[in-house]
Order: structure tokens, then sequence, then C-alpha cells
């Protein structure tokens, strides 16, 4: 029923958008012009590397006549009695120009070659921007990283997202821990997930952001604030957009490495493109850890006497299992198809569950399984149809399961000691639990771009996402609760106009469009009837950049934008959050301003420095309180909204380079989150919290880094980086700052780490070693309150690429 009601939606208003689409594409004469009147010039541009060179500028007689697209090639028509002067120019390349020869007119396609421009490459690749240039100068106030050059480290995608000014990682432990984004101050859910451009909500716990490998990955684009319309999802506080490690051709990636704690992890991708077309993509990964990391706890009971005394101990069930293998397969550079696969991922995890949300609760049983079942399909055209159209189309469906495992009747204290339960305990360690469900993910994203000319652009973007929950628990057939509807659907549209015709500036302006469909449950004296609810809302924005030249930029953005609940936030994880069904969207005004300039000196140096400011006001906010039916601490929280909440916050980036040697950065991020609700149950009694900074979230943080690289180190065609790195977090209270006596405040402890790592590769990179060290001070760190993270640790990993 739900699926049909979005199916004619989606029908409805994608069938008329594409139509103004089209009619839009045909009002533009100067595409379809006769032949007979007309000459054509067909080129393609690359790079002194061979490798296309997109969206470079095309001018004829002074004249814009048009850019390059993706693949680097142009076709322009002009009367033979235009003059043939050429000129072809590109951020970071020597500008092109020649009298193009009549004969070389109508004869096919005409290769340009653009060469590097020696002072302004050398500034770039210095500090690393080379290969994520292009999504750094969007409108948007984004950071790309470029995960290739981490490749031989031991990292996961988390500890690089890590490096981001005004991004943490929180985590709950070890390796598969569970883990939350905070961006400039919104966590969670609030901060969304893409994989290529598409929704990772359907992936399940077997592939989440601490247990991907960096390999997984060639360039990571964090979104702060504003997110743009290709994307396609509803985040509050930005997006994180991870692309894939693919390669043009043939290539080879593969790697293993070992670790503290028995760890391991292991990583391949392969790709294969024949000469006909056929396409193949394979990757996989590997994760296994003890997790048996050394922890302080105050009270350690004895199991028999209940006498507590504090002790460093080492976690005894924590163990993480993890797999999973992908495969695509295709064809690529066709006439009707840039790329079409059909793919399939596989994979599973099995997850002891340690700790309730506290560490004074110890569990020696309990578990969690998952495993993905994924088939998806991905299609991609440039020029469909009409020159500057581009579509693409991307699917999946999660056919996987998740887990819940609570059977064992006993009682266990941080020696891995146990004792039976009482008699009045429910079962189990906690509740007698063997949940089992499905949560039947499925979503769909369609993208359309017309360039109208080279100066304006429309771009569309439907994504359609669809929950249904089913599950049982043989070990309360009778309970009500399994039973209960858990099905969610949502549907977003954007369109977006994007304009460069200003000298120096790009400006996109766009609207989206949010639906969803909620059929749940309500509970009234313990008696379960239907619930159901729909909701639209209609958002908008602008993003806008100016380049004060070649090496300097300012961006803003600003946002109407809302966040629908998500699954586990209405309907519950049973391991760690309980349900609310009856959860409001959340909504926001999104303001940024980002000022960055880069600063070269005497060929060899360069300096590269970015501020941030944000200011957001939200409604309706979304934030995890203790739940009221789970008073104990085994169970997590409840997510709640909190009517008003304002962010005001600042982050500061800076990256100094020196040749291609030495690299120093580092960042600093201060957000201020604030309830702004005065009255929470009545109109006359202020709130004792209206004004406090919101609870749980750290407000002041920041990293650093320095690097030193060498060639030619015992071998020619070799390179020696070593490299240490700085975390810091300023304490932040647990609770309301209003809330208890100040000697009584529950406190998440400031945290200072320090990291290092060696990597020594030779053969020009086809071989390489890499030697990781974490914590190496041995502190006690903390993202949540009383769960240590894992004490001083060491790994080294082996690297094998090569590409043809």
């Amino acid at each position: 029923m739900y699926l049909s009601y979005y199916s004619v939606y989606v029908k409805r208003y994608t069938k008329y958008i594409l139509t103004a689409l089209i009619i839009i594409c045909l009002c533009f004469p100067a595409r379809s012009q006769s032949a007979d009147r007309e000459t054509t010039l067909s080129g393609l541009v690359v790079d002194q590397a061979k490798s296309p060179v997109a969206h470079a500028t095309i001018t004829l007689d002074g004249k814009n006549v048009g850019k390059t697209n993706a693949k680097g090639l142009f076709t322009i028509s002009f009367s033979k009695n235009t003059p043939l002067n050429l000129r072809i120019s590109s951020i970071g390349k020597k500008v092109f120009s020649e009298k193009v020869s009549r004969d070389e007119l109508n004869a096919g396609t005409k290769v340009f070659m653009l060469e590097e421009e020696v002072n302004q490459l050398e500034a770039i690749e210095i500090l690393g921007l080379s290969k994520v240039d292009e999504v750094n100068k969007q409108s948007f106030n984004v950071t790309a990283l470029d995960a290739t050059k981490l490749h031989n480290t031991s990292m996961d995608v988390g500890q690089l997202i890590n490096r981001v000014s005004g991004v943490r990682v929180r985590e709950s432990g070890g390796l598969g821990s569970q883990t939350a984004i905070s961006l400039n101050g919104f966590t969670g859910n609030q901060v969304k997930l893409f994989l290529d451009g598409l929704p990772i909500d359907n992936y399940g716990s077997s592939f989440q952001i601490n247990n991907i490998p960096i390999n997984y990955i060639n360039q990571i684009e964090v979104y702060k604030g504003v997110v743009p319309v290709w994307l396609g999802g509803d985040a509050l506080g930005g997006a994180i957009n991870l692309v894939k490690n693919t390669k043009v051709g043939n290539f080879l990636d593969a790697s293993y490495s070992y670790g503290s704690f028995n760890t391991h992890r292991a990583n391949f991708n392969l790709g294969y493109i024949a000469k006909n077309g056929f396409t193949l993509e394979l990757n996989g990964y590997k994760n296994y850890s003890k997790n048996n990391y050394w922890v302080d706890i105050n009270v350690v009971p004895d199991i028999e006497s209940g006498v507590t005394i504090p002790d460093r101990v080492r976690r005894f069930h924590d163990q993480y299992d993890n797999q999973m293998l992908g495969v695509n397969v295709g064809v690529s550079n066709k006439k009707w198809a840039d790329q079409f696969l059909v793919g399939l991922q596989l994979g599973d995890n099995h997850a002891d569950i340690q700790t309730g949300n506290r560490m004074d609760d110890v569990f020696g049983a309990r578990f969690r399984e998952g495993t993905i079942i994924l088939p998806s399909l991905y299609y991609k055209k440039d020029d469909f149809l009409l020159e500057g159209l581009d579509i693409s189309l991307r699917g999946s469906f999660n056919l996987g399961k998740e887990k819940n495992v609570d059977t064992v009747y006993r009682q266990f204290n941080w020696y891995g000691e146990s004792i039976p339960k009482g008699q009045n305990s429910s079962g189990g360690e906690v509740s007698r639990e063997l949940y089992t469900y499905k949560n039947n993910n499925g979503n769909a994203a369609l993208n359309v771009k017309y360039a109208i000319n080279p100066t304006n652009t429309l771009y569309f973007n439907n994504t359609f996402t669809s929950t249904d929950r089913k599950g049982e628990n043989p070990l309360q057939p009778d309970n009500d609760f399994y039973k209960q509807p858990k099905q969610l659907q949502k549907n977003i549209t954007g369109l977006a106009l994007g304009n460069a015709d200003i000298k120096n500036m790009v400006n996109q302006v766009f609207i989206k469009h949010y639906a969803q469909h909620v059929h749940s449950y309500q509970v009234n004296n313990n008696v379960y009837s239907d619930y159901e609810e729909s909701r639209n809302m209609l958002g908008y924005g602008l993003a806008s950049s100016y380049a004060l030249g070649i090496n300097s930029q300012v961006k803003f953005s600003y946002e109407k934008t809302y966040r629908m609940p998500a699954v586990d936030e209405l309907f519950g994880d049973v391991i760690n959050l309980t349900a609310n069904p009856q959860l409001k969207p959340e909504s926001s005004h999104n303001f940024n301003l980002n000022v960055n300039h880069t600063f070269l000196w005497k060929e060899k140096n360069a300096l590269s420095i970015s501020a941030d400011g944000i200011y957001r006001q939200a409604k309706d906010f979304i934030r995890y309180v203790n739940s009221a039916s789970n008073n104990n601490n085994n169970m997590l929280q409840m997510a709640q909204n909190q009517r008003d909440v304002n962010n005001i916050g600042a982050d500061f980036e800076v990256h100094y380079a020196y040749e291609r040697k030495l690299n120093i950065a580092g960042s600093v991020t201060y957000q201020n989150l604030r309830n702004r609700t005065k009255y929470e149950t009545s109109t006359t009694d202020v709130s004792i919290f209206y004004k406090d900074r919101l609870p749980n979230i750290p407000y002041l943080f920041g990293h650093g880094d320095i690097s030193y690289e060498w060639k030619d180190v015992l071998l020619p065609n070799s390179n020696l980086k070593l490299g240490a790195y700085v975390y810091y977090v300023h304490d932040y209270f647990l609770r309301w700052p209003s809330a208890g006596a100040a000697n009584t405040k529950e406190v998440i402890p400031e945290q200072l780490s320090y990291d290092a790592s060696l990597v020594y590769s030779f053969a020009s990179g086809k071989y390489n070693i890499g030697i990781d060290g974490r914590n190496l001070s041995d502190a006690l760190l903390y993202d949540n309150y009383m769960l240590q993270k894992p004490s001083r640790n060491f790994s080294i990993k082996f690297r094998y690429t090569i590409t043809k």
C-alpha cells in the first residue's frame, strides 16, 4: 500500500520535472543548428599524464563557447567565416592557444594537451589538493580528503574523517564498536553518510564508518551544513560522501595488517575493463579483533561477596568479526551507457557486547550479529539523448538480517567470573532475548544534470528509501511488541540551478521537497494500536562562492532543511536504543561562511588557511535521553525532540608544506549549542535548562599533524614517510549543566592522545610497508561517558598495488 503510494508520487512529480527539463533543452537551438551552415570542431583535452581535463574553458576569438565535459571532450560549432583562434584554459594548467587550420575541421576528434603551470601545480600538489581541488572549489562549504595518500596505513575511514575541522567520530570502544559522527554540533543520524552519492542507511551493521578500511575509499567529501541537491539526503547538519577505490583501466590493490589485541585487517580491490567494454569490479575486506584492551574500572565486585575494588583489567568478551565481498559486472564506454553495472554485496558481522552504556555493567555472553545481502544497479550516461544532458541511476535493496542474543541466565564480573542470576530476574543478562529481524531496506536515486549553456546548469535528484521491519523472538512468542507494524517510506526531490555567469563567482539556488510516511504503533495502558502519519515539507537554499584570485575564495551558503527520524530512532535497535514511534522531524535554518587562502613564496613554500563560521537555528532537535522505561544502565537511551536549539560555532584550519617533503597541519573547532526552549511544560515557568549548553556533545576540540618524506632511501624509486599526530577534546558534561551540584556532575574528561606512523614504499609504490602506533601515551580515552577506548596499540601493514 505504502510503496504504491510513493510509486505514484515519484511517477507524478518526476514526470513533470523531466518534461520541463526536456522542454528547456529544446529551447536552445544553438545545440542543433544545420550541419550545412556550420563547421564543427571536436576535441579531447588531456594533461601531460594523458588524463582527461574536465571543465576546461573553450574560447574562440575571445568569446566563451563552451567547456569540456567530465571526459575532457568538447564539440563547438561555428560559421566558416569565423576567425579560428582557439584558446583552452584550466586552473593549474598553461593556457593553450593556436590557430586551427581548416583541414582539422569536421575531421574527427583532435587531441589538445595542456601543460602544467609549474608554480601553481607544485603548490597544489604539496598541499595534497590536486585530486580533490575541484570538489573543494565548489560553492558549498565542503572539505575533500584524498584517502589514497593514507592507503599504506592501518587506519579506517572514521580515523581519517577525525582529521577534518568541525568533525568528530565518536566510538563506544574498539574495532567494530558503535559510532556516531558529530559535525558542527549535529550528530548521529543528523549527519548523513553516502557511498558514491547513494545513502547507505540500508547497509546494516556490517558496513559502518569504523569497519571500512581506508583502501576501500579513494576520496572523502565532507559537506558542512548545506548539502547539494545531487546527494539527495535529508541531512540536518551535513553529509559525508565516500568515493570508492576505482581507477581507469585494470588494477589490483591488496593489503593485510596485524596489530595489538589480535587484530587482523585485510582488503583487496580489483578492476578490469576489456577492450570490448566488459567491466568487472571486485572488492572485499576482513576485520577481526579480540578487542581485549586494558581498561581501568572503579568498582570491580567480587562475584561471591559483592565487595568492590578498583582494578585495571582486560576486556574479555568483546570479539568482533566482520567480512564483506562485493562484485559489479557490466559494460563501460558504450554508446548507450558510459557504465552499466549489476552488483551484489555480501557480508556479515559478529560483535560481542561487553558493557551497557557504562562499564559498571559488564556482560559475558550477550552478542549481536548481522548479515548483508544487497543486490544493486548502476547506470550512467553523459550526453544522454542531448548534448550536455547527463543522467545516473543507482538502486539497491538489502535482504540481510540483524540479530540480538541474550540467553545466558548468569551475572558476570570484570574477571570473567559468573554466578546464576536471582530468581526475580527477567532472564538473560538483561532481558531474555533472541530477536531476529529484517529491515527490508531499499533505496533508489536518480540524478539528472543539464548544461543549458557554458555558464548555467540544471540539477535534478529524486531519492526514495523504504523500510519494512519484520522480526520475531522465539523466546517471547506472545510479546505483542514484536507483532507491531514498523514501516517507513521517505522520498526527497530536489531541483537546483547553478550559474557561473559573473566573473569569478559561482552560485546555486535550490528547492527540496521532503515526504515521509510512518506506519507504526502507539501504546496506551499496555494496549497497542495502529499509528500512521504522513508528512510533506518544502526546503530551499542557496550556495555562492567568489574567487578573490587564483588562491583565495569566499563561500556563503544558507538552507532551510528538514531531517526525518531514522529507523532505529522510531523503532529502536533492541540493544541500546528504545523505540519512539511518535518522534517528530527536525528542521533547521543553516548559515555557513567560509574564507580560504593559499600563500605561495619562493616556489617551494605553501601555506593554506581556512576559516568557517556557522549558525544553526533548529526546531524539534532530536537528542538521546535516558529512556523512562529503562532506568537501569543496560539500555542506552530514547530519541526525543528538543523544541528549540541554537548553535553558533567556528573552526579554523591551517596547512603548511615545503616542497613535497614537509607537511604541517592543524585545526581547532568551537561549537556552542544552546537550549533555547524557554518553557518546557507550561507558559509561565521558565525551564531551569533554558540557555544551557546541550549535554553530551563535545564543544571544543582540535588536531595537529606533521610528516616528512625522504626519496630514494635504500632503493631507487622508493619513499620513506614519518608522521606524528595529536588529538585534543575539551571536557564536557554528560547531563544538563544546571542539573545537580558542581561536585556531583558527570563529566566526559579532557582527552589528549598521540599517534605516529612510518611508511616505506619501493618499486614506485608497488610494494609498501606501514607501521602505526596509536594512543602512544596510553591515556584513558573516552568518546562516551564511562566507555573507555583502546589503550596503547600498534599495527603493521603490507600492501601490494599494480595498475595497467
